[in-house]
């Protein structure tokens, strides 16, 4: 970790411009519950990282009451005096409000997705304000898996900024944003331009190892389609290839990356399967929380990311699904590189859920119509059902252009779920190429590309009950204690020691998992979890990733047995 400027590398890869600066690092903060700008900042807050977390260095919790206020000066570098500068934050939890030179120049309201604004020019020194508010038993925003009463399955809460914040130098006209939009079959790439002036200025570059493999140009609408056939190469956790893209004009430029790569289903010995680029695949993966030592929803670098991603592919897995979080982009960009489908979550909202429900469902198989379980299920305010179903779109659109998602989960076991089928045929406008899981675990409607279950404390016997396909989003869940500094402990059936541990993932694949593939036609297959995290002590790595539980020949032997012969 930088300590003095942590994650300062540019946090989009996606979107990327080599005229920025990190404001990462030590901000003035006030901790108080008045709403007015502060006179003086008592304390140093180290961002990015959440008032709560260590490596914020207030290490404090707050209460829906408490106002978080933080200032930064600085001055603006002179290679890009006299040019528009663009405030980027990237994740601030839940409701921010921004000041520039003590004139408010706007707002946001949610805690997941990045936002931004334009400062206009500037040269000298400057200050930037920001006054936070955090409810975290809110109904309204996302929360995830934060509680003001960490226990079990629910972590400690997030508060205020805990994402990057820059600068980028931009001129007066620049490229605002694209979309990438792939033909695998017949090896094009489509791509829709937002651009403030003429579109026709815009060209495009697609490279490979510095060698510009073609160009080409946008029509007035913003819009090109490039043939890739004589280069095309596909990506896949196997071999994962990617290109980068330049977009430019005389003033701006741009640098992105996309790799081709098709999901789909298709019949494979009369079963519906999840397939990779036209050829039946199995999803073998874990489910990653995003919890890091220190930083909480913040890794302390980017490595930590990449550590992660490297120690499950080295155990055989292809897959993460990354449970009720959104990352920086920088993790989408790595599982490009390094080879990892990612099955991503919308974070979960609503009031409380019944204690009942959640500790009954695995056992009980409900069967609710969730247009009429608004009160049951946590969306009784219908406010906190717009806001929800006002975010679905720019959600999947923030989305469009990683190449590793492969499938979105709308709802996890019936967490704030309502209107499931009316809402994945809004999401299905928007997937982008990729499928759609409507219900993970518990209260399945009958809609998405999956008949998606989750089993713990009962043997694996699952039939996809249509059409869809058969996934099994998640299970295992044992846990064994590595830290004798815990008090309370959580898992879905616990191991005295390492012997047990690995027997009981041994039996449960080769028992239940491998017999419901060859079966059943499972093809996805996700294990419960990456690392343990604060009380809950079921990962196949301690949290702090120095023990790593599993025996890692033994995980990579059963994850070659889950894999579909080609040749069949």
């Amino acid at each position: 970790m930088n300590d003095e400027l942590p994650l300062n590398e540019h946090p989009n890869p996606y979107f990327e411009r080599k005229s920025y600066f990190s404001l990462n690092g030590d901000w003035g903060f006030l901790l108080n519950e008045e709403k007015d700008l502060p006179f003086s900042y008592s304390e140093k807050i180290v961002v990015p990282f959440s008032i709560e977390s260590d490596l914020s260095k207030i290490k404090k919790h707050v209460s829906k009451k408490s106002i978080l206020h933080y200032r930064k000066e600085f001055v603006v570098p002179k290679e890009y005096e006299g040019k528009r500068l663009i405030l980027h934050f990237e994740k601030v939890d839940q409701i921010a409000f921004v000041y520039f030179n003590k004139k408010l120049i706007g707002s946001h309201f949610g805690g997941y997705l990045p936002f931004q604004f334009d400062l206009g020019k500037c040269e000298g020194k400057n200050e930037i304000e920001l006054i936070c508010k955090d409810d975290t038993d809110s109904p309204i925003f996302p929360r995830g898996k934060q509680s003001n009463k960490p226990k079990g399955i629910w972590y400690t809460p997030t508060s205020g900024v805990y994402g990057p914040i820059y600068i980028e130098a931009v001129p007066e006209k620049m490229i605002k944003s694209f979309k990438l939009i792939q033909n695998f079959d017949d090896k094009k790439l489509s791509i829709h331009i937002s651009y403030e002036g003429n579109n026709e200025d815009v060209k495009v570059e697609i490279i490979k190892d510095d060698i510009v493999l073609t160009n080409s140009s946008f029509d007035k609408k913003g819009e090109t389609c490039i043939d890739c056939s004589s280069f095309f190469y596909p990506w896949s956790p196997e071999s994962p290839f990617l290109y980068k893209l330049r977009f430019f004009t005389k003033e701006d430029e741009v640098y992105s990356s996309f790799g081709f790569r098709k999901f789909s289903i298709v019949s494979f010995k009369g079963h519906n399967v999840f397939a990779l680029n036209n050829k039946p695949y199995f999803c073998s993966g874990v489910l990653d929380q995003g919890y890091f030592p220190g930083g909480d929803l913040t890794p302390s670098s980017y490595f930590d990311y990449e550590k992660d991603i490297i120690l499950m592919k080295s155990l055989g897995f292809n897959c993460l699904r990354k449970h009720i979080k959104v990352e920086l982009n920088r993790f989408y960009f790595l599982c490009d590189k390094l080879g990892m489908i990612v099955m991503q979550d919308f974070v979960n909202s609503g009031y409380k859920y019944k204690d009942f429900l959640i500790k009954t469902a695995p056992f009980i198989p409900y069967k609710f119509i969730d247009t009429k379980t608004y009160s049951l299920l946590g969306r009784k305010s219908k406010e906190s059902r717009q806001y929800f179903e006002s975010q679905l779109i720019p959600y999947l659109t923030y989305f469009s252009n990683q190449t590793c998602i492969a499938i979105f989960t709308l709802f996890n076991e019936g967490w704030g779920q309502f209107d499931s089928v009316r809402l994945s045929k809004i999401a299905k406008e928007y997937l982008n190429g990729r499928l759609l899981d409507s219900n993970s675990g518990w209260y399945d409607q009958g809609c998405g590309d999956f008949y998606s279950k989750h089993v713990y404390f009962k043997k694996i016997k699952i039939k996809s009950k249509d059409e869809r396909v058969l996934s099994l989003t998640e299970f295992g869940g044992y846990s064994y204690q590595v830290s004798s500094l815990l008090k309370r402990s959580f898992g879905y059936g616990k191991c005295k020691n390492k012997e047990q541990f690995n027997k009981k993932i041994k039996d449960v694949y080769e028992k239940e998992v491998i017999p419901c593939k060859e079966k059943n036609g499972l093809s996805i297959a996700i294990y419960t979890q990456l690392s343990d995290v604060e009380g809950e002590i079921n990962g196949l790595v301690s949290f702090d990733r120095n023990i790593v539980k599993v025996d890692a020949f033994l995980m990579k032997e059963l994850n070659k047995k889950l894999r579909f012969n080609s040749n069949d």
